[in-house]
């Protein structure tokens, strides 16, 4: 008979969340957001410096932190070293392993002198499923540099199968797991999702069954993906178009979709293994980010909570017979424009008129017009907060109470919805 094993014990008390702020740019808008945000999480994880051995002459990249905003507006800040993949050999005490722990001693040092507290050093290092023996070396060697401070090391679900991930997490003083990826769709118009809410559930009671502390990364942004005219796999982006993608082709975006992570917001709080912690944010909401939520969503999302979408229209006199046409969304999640807008008024003949910003005056006549998504262009998205002005009417007599705008099913039917 195989041995009974003990259950592994669950929890429901308070979870920790803290968030990452992931950007190589501190500018005005990163601090920014540091600054409104930043104390709404137990901890903030900031990316510090970056290993690339493809860079032979530069292989580090110090990232240039505002440390005056997060000493006064977060209440605990954790330091990142990224490295990127390496194939071996690893050594305890070789050159190698020797640079990468001075790396993370300089991080510290630099932080204390900036009368920054660290509470722990991350390692997040794109390691080969066969290469974790390797990797626990390279983690022993930081951690026995840097204590008193933790060493915590970012991991994958598939590491968790592996005998070595083990002993790895063990030599450390706990982990992150990322339930977050997004796998190499093999043609266009394939579903594509960067965390499946069951997977994750299962990958984090597998974790638990080793009783080493860890905490979960969620996901918040979201991708753009890369098509030919041939519907085969060009590229992706998490941020602006690359100038080689093809010219003829097709654009899909990914997105980390709100209601199923406040969904395992809320069944991690109820239920969890013992040794999960908490949460932790990919990453924190900056303006002008545009493949990431807003801070309304993740706000929601944090508690739990679907965000309430809301988006409405509306008609604004700008005088001399000229209307202004607005969208705006005043709920908590992006919304994706799929609707058109129809325009009534009273009183007054319509002399012109015309769409903005991928909108079309589709309909009219001596008293309605409808504006509708141009189907040529791609759907845009509407963020909390924002207006979008979607076309112009100038009617030849006007009053400020003669018009409406409402929104309506994009086929310009009648019935409102």
């Amino acid at each position: 008979l195989w041995p009974r094993l003990s259950p592994t014990p669950h929890t429901s008390d308070p979870m920790v969340q803290d968030v990452y702020v992931w950007q190589r740019d501190w500018n005005e808008a990163v601090t920014q957001s540091v600054k409104d945000h930043a104390n709404k999480f137990e901890h903030v994880v900031v990316l510090h410096s970056e290993v690339s051995w493809t860079q032979q002459n530069n292989p580090l990249q110090h990232i240039t932190l505002d440390f005056d905003t997060l000493r006064s507006s977060a209440k605990g800040v954790g330091l990142t070293l990224r490295i990127g993949p390496f194939s071996g050999p690893f050594h305890a005490d070789d050159e190698r392993t020797q640079w990468l722990t001075n790396i993370c001693v300089s991080m510290l040092v630099e932080a204390q002198t900036q009368q920054v507290p660290v509470f722990e050093i991350q390692l997040d290092f794109d390691c080969a499923e066969s290469k974790l023996v390797g990797y626990r070396l390279w983690a022993q060697a930081i951690r026995a540099a840097i204590t008193p401070t933790p060493l915590i090391l970012t991991a994958l679900p598939s590491w968790l199968d592996q005998n070595a991930f083990k002993n790895l997490v063990e030599s450390v003083d706990g982990y992150v797991l990322q339930v977050h990826s997004l796998s190499r769709p093999k043609a266009s118009g394939q579903s594509i999702e960067l965390c499946d809410p069951l997977a994750a559930k299962r990958a984090v009671e597998i974790a638990g069954r080793l009783g080493v502390p860890f905490r979960v990364a969620l996901p918040t942004y979201g991708y753009q993906i890369a098509f030919d005219q041939f519907g085969q796999f060009a590229g992706l982006s998490a941020e602006t178009l690359p100038s080689h993608w093809p010219v003829k082709g097709s654009i899909q975006e990914t997105w980390a979709d709100p209601q199923r992570m406040a969904w395992l917001v809320n069944e991690w709080t109820n239920y969890r293994p013992k040794c999960m912690q908490g949460l932790i944010w990919f990453r924190l909401p900056v303006q002008g980010d545009r493949m990431n939520w807003s801070w309304p969503t993740l706000a929601a999302v944090r508690e739990g909570r679907t965000p309430r979408e809301n988006i409405i229209s509306f008609a604004e006199n700008s005088g001399n017979g000229l209307i202004e046409v607005f969208l705006e969304n005043r709920g908590e999640v992006d919304g994706i424009i799929g609707k058109a807008v129809r325009m009534s008024w009273a009183k007054g003949q319509l002399v012109t008129g015309d769409g903005i910003g991928g909108f079309i005056l589709k309909k009219r006549d001596s008293h309605t017009a409808v504006f509708t998504p141009d189907p040529e262009s791609p759907k845009a998205r509407i963020r909390p907060g924002q207006r979008l002005v979607i076309g112009w009417l100038r009617l030849s007599e006007i009053s400020a109470l003669n018009f409406t705008a409402e929104l309506v099913a994009a086929n310009q039917s009648a019935n409102y919805q």
